[in-house]
């Protein structure tokens, strides 16, 4: 009897150890199913079903008659935008969600898996498209090569980064403080508004991750549903239309374009106040105009050739290289009158009354310190004796035209009111001795007029004096309006006709 308990008892033992090991290792295998919860193959079978569901069939059921794709996009950054080809690139990330009616299950018959994870090329996914897009490397790059995430209820979503390459028309006439206005038309290339239909999602872009851009900023996004009627059919084509309004940053052009074409500019005044003997006022004013065609050529290879919006700028530059000519004709002008002989050609009364006196006294120039009180043309000396001649002195040769038209020179010198022979007067300029008998024998009219017109004080001269300073003021004055009207249209441009 003792045999037989001792038998049962260690048997009992053995089968509780085997017991303990089986429900250790049940418990093992439900405690790791739970902990790792890979995807239910059984779903992914159950849901891409090949008898029932077909990646490339639109998913319609019962009385649905059409699919609604809501669109979302999120502008991350501008990669460049190319002016001279009107092209722009941006890095978008696109959002996708729509619901898929043949992609729902319940969670009850799948251990309360929600969601799953299903490759782009395994499910239904619209066919979107850029209309705008120029891309070599694809519309959208980067479409097909992500994943779908789609909850038991069916609804699908579906988000890839791309970076789209597409056409922006450039309108340069505010450079470099423009605004631009970009636009990217998503849509379906073969279906209709009929079984697809396109919505935003939200009526702007999300731009909370947006990257700061060195020479852009990004002022506004703005989402619309367009829908279309081409003649090639009959079926309405709906499509989201993205505006982004972009600001360039102007500081930077400013200091490279702008400021160093206003110090050139402002050379040319320079070239006003050297003496024509010099002869470099023109070759200075030369100099400038080389240089404002310099800064024109770099200005054309930034912008784009449109010959619909002429830029400001390029104006600017253009009436800027017209004035330098101006001032080049002036100082030609001017070196002209200043080697113009007195005896070969005399000043008119006019002449010497307009500039001479009214408006070189209006401009306060002075001539060797003094105000020059000439106010007679010399052009015939009779008088035998000329002693000394100075602007100090009382003696004026003045001329009176007769009712004939006749030019008669009449002396306000009388012998009594001569000064009295100094060898060295102080201040006066006295005549050569050597053309004393010149003078006083009167037998050449014309050297007598060299002499004059030696002595006193040029006429020619000083009336280059006085163009040149009259020329100045001109070119100033319209220099610094051309500036004024450049910078103020440029700088209250605020992109009003820009807005969306």
């Amino acid at each position: 009897m003792e045999c037989k308990v001792i038998e049962r008892t260690h048997a009992d033992k053995i089968i509780a150890r085997y017991t303990s090991v089986f429900t250790i290792i049940t418990l093992f295998n439900a405690c790791f199913s739970q902990v790792v919860k890979p995807q239910s193959a059984e779903l992914f079978e159950h849901l891409l079903n090949s008898s029932k569901y077909s990646p490339d069939v639109i998913p319609l059921c019962g009385n649905q008659s059409h699919v609604t794709v809501r669109l979302g996009t999120a502008v991350r950054d501008i990669v460049e935008l190319m002016e001279t080809r009107q092209v722009i690139r941006l890095n978008i990330w696109v959002r996708l969600t729509w619901t898929d009616c043949m992609l729902t299950w319940d969670p009850f018959f799948f251990r309360n898996q929600t969601e799953i994870v299903f490759p782009y090329d395994k499910i239904w996914t619209p066919d979107i498209f850029v209309f705008e897009g120029i891309s070599d490397e694809g519309n959208m790059p980067g479409l097909e090569d992500y994943r779908a995430f789609v909850s038991y209820k069916g609804e699908v979503g579906y988000s890839f980064p791309t970076v789209i390459t597409s056409v922006c028309r450039v309108t340069v006439t505010y450079f470099p403080f423009d605004h631009q206005l970009c636009n990217l038309t998503f849509g379906s290339w073969a279906y209709s508004g009929t079984l697809l239909q396109w919505e935003p999602d939200g009526d702007s872009s999300d731009i909370s991750t947006f990257t700061l851009h060195n020479e852009w900023g990004l002022v506004r996004t703005k989402a619309i549903k367009r829908v279309f009627y081409y003649p090639c059919c009959t079926d309405p084509f709906p499509d989201i239309r993205l505006h982004i309004h972009l600001r360039r940053k102007p500081t930077f052009y400013m200091v490279t374009i702008i400021f160093p074409c206003f110090v050139i500019t402002s050379l040319t005044v320079v070239g006003f106040f050297l003496p024509p003997t010099s002869g470099e006022k023109i070759a200075l004013q030369m100099t400038v105009l080389l240089s404002l065609s310099v800064f024109l050529v770099l200005l054309q290879d930034k912008l784009p050739s449109d010959s619909d919006h002429i830029p400001i700028l390029a104006s600017y530059f253009s009436i800027s290289m017209l004035l330098v000519c101006l001032a080049c004709l002036m100082s030609g002008i001017v070196t002209h009158v200043h080697y113009r002989s007195p005896a070969e050609h005399p000043m008119s009364d006019r002449i010497r009354r307009l500039f001479l006196i009214k408006l070189r006294r209006f401009l306060k120039i002075e001539i060797g310190g003094d105000f020059v009180e000439t106010e007679i043309i010399v052009k015939k000396i009779s008088h035998p004796y000329v002693y000394s001649l100075s602007a100090n002195e009382l003696h004026e040769i003045r001329i009176k035209q007769s009712t004939q038209s006749n030019v008669d020179v009449q002396e306000n010198v009388s012998e009594t009111d001569k000064p009295e022979i100094d060898p060295e007067p102080h201040g006066e300029r006295r005549l050569p001795d050597q053309f004393g008998d010149k003078w006083k024998s009167e037998k050449d009219d014309r050297e007598i007029e060299d002499i004059v017109s030696s002595t006193l004080a040029n006429d020619w001269e000083i009336l280059a004096i006085v163009l040149d300073r009259v020329f100045m003021y001109i070119y100033v004055g319209l220099n610094v309006i051309n500036c004024i009207i450049m910078l103020a249209t440029m700088i209250s441009y605020d992109g009003s006709d820009q807005i969306i």
